[in-house]
């Protein structure tokens, strides 16, 4: 029998059948999946099935299921392949199907304990449509259902046997149809009872974890445990740690907990108490346990308790308290005890909190970062780990909303830096020079409510910023001190300042949009003036390469005009720390399992967008068609990153690879047709767009912005010659094996003491062979300083390629001089003999690296010339009129100044 294979289906994103090979010795049932000709997942042929055992299949272990990603497989007629691990073909192993686009969408809105609940937007109505729900490769469950035209919402079971604990990757489509509509890890926990109510939870077994808080608990003990810990600070660890797995519930006994002491703290932390001493010591043993770099102090405001509040110093050492003679309430409490404080920054803390690691760290990153920036506030959890707040919004009615509350928080709606219409006093941060200048919490408000409200606008009105922090997150047992009854006690306080903050405050909120959930994910973001959606084929990741630092700058740009950039990656993978310092520069970027598939993305956020800025040809391909479908109007700004049938031309050796250049050729050129301006970054490429395309009018040049660098030591103290690239970028392979075979042998004939130091990212196995005397194969430099400034002179023997080269740019804003070859100089403005070496044969080469690493005169002309091009081309001034100017080329304008 020959090996065979059989695909019976491809649904819900999965394709399914078995493949049997009793002819390889090694049995591998390892094997690819191939759609239209590209590999696209790898997968294995072992789950059990009885009817292939039955059937005389060995054993029966041979069938598979593998999930296929919507991003690398688009709709349409597919032709699926799959073949041996070693490439070889099987008998029947071929499918083709007809892919296409889902008829209904749908997004997590959040789950409880029984079941996930999404939206679904649907063009018509479904009747008794089938929803199947995966963990991994197995299916898990089916549920019927109808939907509604338009949108709705609906819940779909978890079966009782995942409801362990255990996280799990679900996949949930429709059954017969071949797309996923949603993916996302996810778990279920085996008890449902609310935590306060379990008794002793904390000593039972697996019950310890069971509260949201749990993960951020092991995270502050992770990240404490990375450091030399003496045995004080390790048992003064442990007792947080245990108070807090305890809960406040009930608390009777209070170990003695100790604050850090620092001579002159960065950050004041206000706690305002009134009683509840178990939760002010709930919160004080949160501020232990997380892991925090900056310096704070703690003061207590305890506003006449008569419980174990009125000692708490005996119970928590190096605690600073505010006592007052009468109760003065909340907003007068608070401001009496900022007297106090000897921090650069003031942070409001309530009693009813549990910080987690970093939380203000973060929040003082960010209120440090702009001197203009007066508040910052943190995320808000609820207990449960649901969203409380993420900032707030003040309606045209003067109404205050908490954005995003009961939400998933891990929504990317949420988690960007963003101005917000006022941060909870929950967890609020002001400068304190901002505070003595705005007077603190307004008297009128007195005794408590709208003070953070209200503190916000006298904030924005003395011309700072208010913004919220998404990377700064703090549990907020809210109702635990005050309750939740508006018409008894404190509480009262809050329907009666409303209508006081509304008399203060009516015309600043005028145009701020009506209330309603269909209007909050609009109008949460305040300060811009467009919104434009940033299509790539990654997440930027500005060590890797030039074009991700040339992507975070042309976001900068586009921020600078006063627009909100909304990013997706052609993937949609949330890439850790990439997608986080995306986030942290105020960008929303969209991910999964929020957004399963670019064209869903597309279908909802489409409408709200001014216009798309598409880099590389091949994802504005992919998308270009649709976009043009869901809104014809909307500009398209196409920057070609560099022109890619360009550089494969030069790039070309065989009759074949020039063939595939000229298809690039035609596909790319198409591509520009199609748009409304399109942006290179050196003039060369406009001259060959518009050798092929001359009607097409609006090209650009697209701004390189260059970032000021620290000055470097002095010719006598630098030595050797550098390379830098990415080489995952064939040109920059290409230069390197140049380099080595062709210009170092020569150069130690003649001068043997010059040494070549390779640097960069995804370095190829193989250059470790390039070793030698003169040859220093470094790697990926951590950074640019130790490639710049150690170095004299900075080399780069491109044969080819298009686009700028950063590398030479940032060789330019580091004043370290260059050989380079005309491919290598192109578009930066670099001139031979002016303020660079150009060489193009090996004895050339050779003979301008002797001469600039040698002649300290020319070196130094050659620096000042470079310095004087990065002044006048490459500011983020010059940078931003640039684009200024680009974008008002697509009719798209911003009333901000740019000088």
């Amino acid at each position: 029998m020959t090996a065979q294979f059989v695909i019976e289906n491809y649904t819900s994103g999965f394709i399914s059948g078995w493949y049997y090979d009793n002819t390889s010795s090694l049995n591998s049932s390892d094997f690819q999946v191939q759609v239209n000709g590209n590999v696209i997942a790898i997968g294995e042929a072992k789950l059990f099935r009885q009817d292939l055992k039955d059937a005389g299949f060995s054993d029966g272990c041979h069938a598979f299921r593998v999930f296929i990603d919507d991003s690398v497989n688009r709709f349409g007629q597919l032709q699926i392949r799959l073949r041996t691990a070693s490439g070889s073909k099987a008998e029947g192993n071929s499918f083709s199907t007809q892919r296409a686009e889902p008829i209904i969408e749908m997004s997590l809105k959040f789950q409880d304990p029984l079941n996930f609940i999404f939206e679904i937007r649907a063009e018509q109505a479904h009747q008794n449509i089938r929803f199947q729900i995966n963990t991994g490769t197995k299916i898990r469950h089916y549920q019927n259902m109808d939907i509604a035209q338009g949108t709705s919402q609906i819940s779909i079971s978890v079966p009782t046997e995942l409801m362990d604990g255990i996280e799990r990757l679900f996949t949930i489509g429709l059954d017969g149809t071949s797309n996923a509509l949603w993916q996302g890890h996810a778990k279920f926990a085996a008890v449902l009872t609310p935590r306060e109510h379990l008794k002793n939870h904390h000593k039972a077994a697996r019950l310890i974890s069971i509260s949201a808080q749990s993960s951020f608990r092991y995270e502050s003990l992770k990240l404490n445990f990375d450091h030399d810990l003496d045995l004080t600070t390790l048992q003064n660890l442990q007792t947080a740690h245990s108070a807090l797995c305890e809960g406040w519930e009930a608390r009777k006994n209070y170990p003695k907990l100790t604050l850090p002491e620092f001579e002159k703290p960065l950050v004041s932390i206000i706690i305002p108490a009134y009683n509840k001493f178990e939760l002010t010591y709930h919160c004080v043993a949160s501020l232990i346990l997380a892991y925090n770099n900056v310096s704070f102090e703690v003061i207590l405001a305890d506003d006449c308790s008569d419980d174990e509040t009125a000692e708490a110093e005996n119970y928590i050492e190096n605690l600073r308290v505010s006592r007052n003679d009468n109760n003065l309430m909340f907003l007068r409490n608070c401001n009496k005890a900022a007297d106090m404080a000897e921090g650069e920054y003031i942070i409001f803390l309530n009693n009813d909190t549990e910080v987690t690691s970093y939380c203000l760290d973060e929040l003082i990153s960010v209120i440090s970062a702009d001197n203009q920036c007066g508040i910052v506030g943190s995320k808000l959890l609820n207990e449960d780990g649901s969203l409380q707040e993420a900032g707030g919004i003040v309606w045209s009615s003067c109404k205050p909303w908490n954005v995003g509350n009961g939400d998933n928080p891990n929504k990317p709606e949420y988690n960007y830096v963003r101005h917000a219409d006022y941060l909870s006093g929950a967890a609020l941060c002001i400068r304190k020079d901002v505070w003595q200048q705005v007077e603190g919490f307004s008297d009128y408000l007195a005794p408590a409510y709208f003070e953070d409200t209200d503190i916000a606008f006298k904030v924005r009105d003395a011309g700072f910023s208010t913004l919220y922090v998404p990377t700064s997150e703090i549990f907020h047992f809210e109702g635990m001190t005050h309750g939740r009854d508006i018409s008894i006690g404190v509480k009262k306080n809050q329907v009666i300042n409303f209508s006081k903050f509304a008399k203060r405050w009516a015309d600043a909120v005028r145009y701020n949009g009506q209330e309603g959930f269909e209007n909050l994910q609009r109008e949460k973001d305040r300060n811009i003036q467009k919104r434009i959606l940033m299509l790539d084929y990654t997440t930027p990741d500005p060590s890797q390469d030039a074009g991700s630092y040339a992507a975070i700058q042309e976001i900068k740009l586009m921020q600078s005009l006063g627009f909100k950039v909304t990013f997706a990656a052609d993937n949609l993978a949330h890439l850790g720390e990439l997608t986080v310092n995306l986030q942290k520069m105020g960008v929303e970027v969209l991910y999964a399992p929020f957004y399963i598939s670019v064209d869903q993305m597309l279908n909802s956020r489409l409408a709200e967008m001014d216009a798309i800025y598409i880099t590389r040809f091949y994802v504005a391909q992919n998308f270009i068609d649709k976009i043009k479908t869901l809104k014809p109007s909307i500009p398209i700004l196409f920057n070609n990153a560099d022109l890619h049938f360009l550089r494969e031309l030069r790039a070309a050796k065989t009759k074949e690879e020039q063939t595939k250049a000229l298809q690039t050729r035609e596909q790319e050129l198409e591509i520009c047709k199609k748009v409304d301006a399109i942006l290179c970054y050196n003039p060369t490429e406009h001259a060959v767009i518009s050798s092929h395309l001359p009607d097409m009018l609006n090209l650009q040049l697209t701004p390189w912005v260059l970032e000021d660098k620290n000055n470097g030591p002095d010719f006598n103290q630098r030595e050797g010659i550098a390379f830098l690239g990415g080489f995952g970028h064939l040109p920059n392979v290409e230069a390197v094996e140049y380099l080595v075979e062709k210009i170092m042998p020569l150069l130690a004939t003649q001068r043997p003491d010059i040494n070549l130091f390779v640097y960069g990212s995804k370095m190829p196995k193989s250059f470790s062979e390039f070793e030698c005397e003169n040859i220093k194969m470094v790697g990926f430099a951590e950074h640019l300083d130790d490639v710049y400034h150690k170095h004299r002179v900075f080399v780069a023997p491109l044969l080819s390629g298009a686009g700028i080269k950063g590398k030479v740019l940032e060789a330019m804003a580091y004043n370290i001089p260059c050989v380079l070859t005309d491919t290598a100089a192109e578009g930066t403005g670099l001139i031979g003999g002016i303020s660079c070496h150009i060489a193009n044969s090996p004895d050339e080469w050779v003979k301008k690296i002797i001469d600039l690493y040698d002649n300290a005169e020319v070196w130094s002309e050659f620096s000042d010339a470079e310095m004087r091009l990065v002044e006048e081309h490459y500011s983020k001034q010059n940078g931003i009129d640039k684009f200024a100017n680009i974008f008002a080329s697509i009719g798209i304008y911003t009333s901000l100044k740019h000088q």
